[in-house]
């Protein structure tokens, strides 16, 4: 089977006093694993993460560390505002310290959380398509752990060898301009909007591409799962539009639960890309 390898943190995030095992490359290889691909993480933790007792199914490797990353959502802010905190961090993920055989996936997806990836992290491998997630490099750490945003310290060095970006309109502050700026650094940019559907950019066109709203129950991972499936579908298809499409529907199915208890594999999926036809079709949404 196709292999999808995931570079980035795993952590461990506070939810209602409990633990949850979280990072973007958590979220992302058990999506691929979920449309029937091989996953693969290459991280950085503490002996309290155990790749075959909280990733099953997925190959694990991960750089020893004093520390696991570890986040904290604190609210009462103004009108109940959230407030995210780092508790600990891990340390940087060594991309050279991998098998032979993950050096060439079929996918690639950078997965930062911490600024934890190293320049031209990308270069250390030959996959067929590379992804990148945005928001661990635009993220500022106060003295207290407090997250804020920063501006990019370097994205030519962090998007080298990148084909597909992947931010949220949050990333941004809501500034589009500044999706399109990244342009300089990668040949497509997509920006996710919640349920009201995402932009694929590239140097020739933005493209509107309307996702499948359903009823939100946990929004969390929802960036991190579309990711996944872009890079899946596009190493598919080599089709970015469609792509889109699929990963619209696939994140679709991850926010209608908590963590990644509803992540829907391949029927489903394809299921709902037909449902969004159909309203499409019948002039709900305009493309």
């Amino acid at each position: 089977m196709p292999l999808l390898l995931c570079v980035g943190h795993v952590t461990w995030d506070k939810v209602d006093a409990k633990d949850v095992l979280g990072g973007s490359v958590s979220y992302a290889a058990l999506t691929a694993k979920k449309l029937g691909w091989d996953a693969a993480v290459l991280t950085s933790a503490s002996a309290d993460f155990d790749g075959a007792r909280d990733l099953p199914g997925i190959a694990v490797r991960a750089r020893p560390s004093k520390a696991t990353t570890r986040f904290v959502n604190r609210y009462g802010g103004p009108a109940g505002a959230r407030q995210q905190f780092l508790l600990s961090r891990a340390d940087e993920v060594d991309v050279n310290d991998v098998p032979q055989a993950w050096r060439k996936p079929d996918a690639l997806l950078l997965g930062s959380v911490a600024s934890e990836i190293p320049r031209h992290a990308a270069g250390a491998f030959e996959a067929g398509v590379v992804g990148a997630l945005a928001q661990g490099w635009l993220r500022h750490f106060g003295a207290d752990g407090a997250v804020t945003p920063q501006p990019w310290p370097d994205p030519a060095g962090d998007l080298f060898g990148v084909h597909v970006l992947f931010l949220s309109e949050h990333d941004v502050g809501g500034d589009r301009a500044k999706a399109r700026e990244l342009l300089a650094h990668v040949p497509i940019v997509a920006l996710t909007r919640g349920w009201e559907g995402m932009e694929l950019i590239t140097r020739d066109a933005v493209h509107s591409v309307p996702t499948l709203p359903r009823t939100e129950v946990d929004p969390t991972g929802a960036g991190d799962v579309f990711a996944a499936a872009f890079v899946v579908r596009y190493r598919e298809t080599d089709d970015p539009l469609e792509a889109a499409a699929f990963a619209c529907c696939a994140a679709s199915c991850a926010v209608e639960g908590v963590g990644t208890t509803t992540l829907g594999d391949r029927a489903e999926v394809e299921k709902r890309l037909q449902q969004r036809e159909r309203l499409i079709e019948d002039g709900d949404w305009e493309d």
